[in-house]
């Protein structure tokens, strides 16, 4: 992975299982480690429910550090004030860089 290309700072954040007032299962985000990432927009979509929703999957690409190994699907990515529900890690080269797709949505 050229350096280079790794040119926008992101906040990655770990969910914890936590109860809400009201005792309803809730995640609580804690930040975990901030880095820099070559960021690309992959897809976008909209979606009809109640209402229109504009849905984009974003590729985000980070060194592989003994942090960044143990992401899971239980972090999410915040990049531009806006918050990334992760779906799926994919190590491209072995200990080297790590893929991130993850989805985003407008309206939360």
């Amino acid at each position: 992975m050229i350096s280079a290309l790794l040119n926008k700072k992101i906040l990655i954040q770990k969910g914890a299982d936590t109860t809400s007032a009201v005792l309803s299962p809730d995640i609580e985000f804690t930040d975990y480690m901030e880095t820099w990432a070559n960021v690309y927009v992959r897809s976008g979509e909209t979606r009809f429910n109640e209402s229109e929703e504009l849905w984009f999957t974003t590729e985000f690409t980070i060194r592989y550090t003994n942090k960044s190994k143990l992401i899971t699907n239980k972090y999410r990515i915040k990049y531009n004030d806006q918050k990334y529900q992760i779906i799926e890690i994919i190590e491209t080269e072995p200990k080297h860089t790590i893929k991130i797709i993850a989805t985003h949505w407008y309206g939360e």
